[in-house]
């Protein structure tokens, strides 16, 4: 029982780690200029927002820059966590030893089993992601073809 609620409050930390995160580069310009990054940022605050509604934290967190590569870990770390919380709640559940305060109904073993399977997309998604950063691709601006002076401008050349 108290290794569930350890796991659910580290859960709930990893999470609000990750929320910070993602407040964080969310708020970059650059990074948000591209609509693949801006709808990646997008999933990842309904994730956390959707995440934090089974295991709230009240922990504030600050982000420093090079934490940004921290997104797969992260997801990782949760997805562990989720199985862990999963198994331990059947375990207790079997043996009728759960207390009225960690009690969820279906709906929320459903919500927990969705969560996984979001998790693992976004998983694939950071991967992505990544390589934008990476590459240094965060810029909105892509120029195709060659570059033209002032003079060619101009002249419509």
């Amino acid at each position: 029982m108290e290794k569930l609620k350890r796991e659910i409050k580290e859960l709930g930390e990893s999470n609000a780690r990750l929320g910070a995160l993602i407040d964080y580069l969310a708020n970059e310009k650059k990074l948000m200029a591209s609509k693949s990054n801006h709808i990646f940022m997008l999933d990842m605050q309904d994730y956390v927002a959707a995440l934090n509604r089974l295991a709230p934290s009240d922990s504030k967190v600050s982000v420093t820059l090079p934490e940004i590569k921290q997104i797969n870990r992260l997801l990782t770390q949760q997805y562990e966590l989720m199985k862990l919380v999963q198994r331990d709640y059947a375990r207790l559940e079997v043996t009728k030893n759960l207390p009225e305060d960690l009690k969820i109904d279906e709906n929320q073993k459903k919500h927990l089993r969705r969560l996984q399977i979001i998790n693992q997309l976004l998983l694939q998604d950071n991967i992505f992601f990544q390589s934008m950063l990476d590459a240094k691709k965060i810029s909105g601006n892509i120029r195709i073809g060659e570059k033209k002076n002032w003079l060619q401008r101009l002249l419509r050349r």
